[in-house]
């Protein structure tokens, strides 16, 4: 008895022990750091997008910018718990801004501003240029919050899924030289998927022309964005790349990959989240306990041999952020991580 007793007064010490609120404090998946949320460039105006901005509690001098754009019936908030950037953000000191559509208040675009389906419009020729329609608002928020906390502008990237990959393209051909290098996860080709040979995607770019860095994600049983459809947006910024840095298609980014490499899939315990509800398509990876599916990873490199293209075509998954917080929606809890494996892909490549 003596022994319990002892037992029953060390875990009460150890309960006094926690900080006041530290024991009901509430998880609220985004970050231990803050969320804040605004308008640009103001409320009322044309044109005008609300969205939230994570900073982390430590943040560096002149930290990295990721802007992530989220996808379809999706809001920043959503994406801001179940992408996880922010616990990223927390361990490696970057600022993360999500933009946000305008959910269209009768019928989309050109009817009314935003998307009835809060859609980004990338579909549309009128949000697909430089200094025009959305990618103007996106670019213009991007800077602001850049000189709000001091950001790297060598180190901007863009990032975004499904309806998102497809803007994240958009503005990786419009605007090269404020983003550093982009990653489309689960979209197609520039141009609603017809720039296969990289020349309108080159125009776009006009006099701020480069190579621009890119981390193309797609998965082999995506129920939505199917793998035809990501492959155009391989065989674009391919082409793209290659003509970006001496005006020629010269295979200077060769159409073949320069290497290819095979990842197993990591077992872990059944039975997992077989992605059911919260607007989530079901996944194979929980119901087989999976840890972390299989994928093809797919490098294209420059003459230099650096990396110019990197593909990931990951085998089972669906049309979801894997990797991610089951509390967002369009997630998949098992992995590969996808928020780590875009933040190594653009930290290897800041703008030259």
């Amino acid at each position: 008895m003596r022994r319990f007793a002892a037992v029953g007064l060390l875990a009460l010490l150890g309960l006094l022990a926690v900080p006041a609120g530290a024991a009901d404090k509430p998880d609220k998946g985004y970050g231990s750091g803050t969320l804040s949320h605004g308008v640009y460039p103001k409320a009322g105006a044309p044109g005008a997008r609300s969205y939230a901005v994570y900073t982390p509690r430590q943040l560096p001098e002149n930290p990295p910018l990721f802007v992530y754009l989220h996808g379809c019936n999706q809001t920043a908030d959503d994406v801001a718990v179940g992408e996880k950037l922010g616990l990223l953000a927390d361990r490696k000191g970057f600022v993360v801004l999500y933009p946000e559509q305008l959910v269209a208040a009768s019928a989309s675009y050109p009817v009314s501003d935003g998307n009835g389906a809060h859609c980004w419009n990338w579909f549309l020729p009128d949000h697909q240029s430089r200094d025009k329609g959305e990618p103007a608002t996106i670019a213009g928020m991007t800077r602001m919050v850049a000189a709000r906390y001091g950001v790297d502008t060598k180190r901007v990237w863009v990032a975004g899924a499904s309806a998102g990959a497809d803007m994240t393209t958009i503005l990786g051909a419009t605007y090269p030289d404020l983003y550093a290098a982009i990653a489309p996860l689960a979209g197609c080709a520039y141009r609603t998927c017809t720039d296969l040979d990289g020349t309108a995607a080159l125009a776009a770019m006009g006099s701020h022309k480069r190579v621009v860095p890119t981390f193309v994600v797609n998965a082999s049983t995506d129920m939505v964005n199917n793998v035809a459809m990501g492959a155009t947006a391989v065989q674009q910024w391919v082409a793209t790349d290659d003509l970006a840095d001496n005006g020629k298609a010269d295979g200077s980014v060769p159409q073949q990959p320069s290497s290819t490499t095979q990842h197993a899939a990591v077992q872990g315990a059944p039975p997992g989240d077989p992605c059911l509800g919260n607007s989530r398509l079901p996944c194979a990876g929980g119901v087989l306990g999976l840890k972390s599916y299989p994928y093809t990873e797919l490098r294209y490199d420059d003459a230099r041999g650096r990396t110019v293209v990197l593909v990931w075509l990951m085998h089972g998954a669906n049309h979801a952020f894997t990797g991610g917080d089951p509390r967002g929606t369009f997630v998949d809890p098992v992995g590969p991580d996808l928020g780590s494996a875009m933040y190594a892909f653009f930290a290897a490549h800041p703008m030259p």
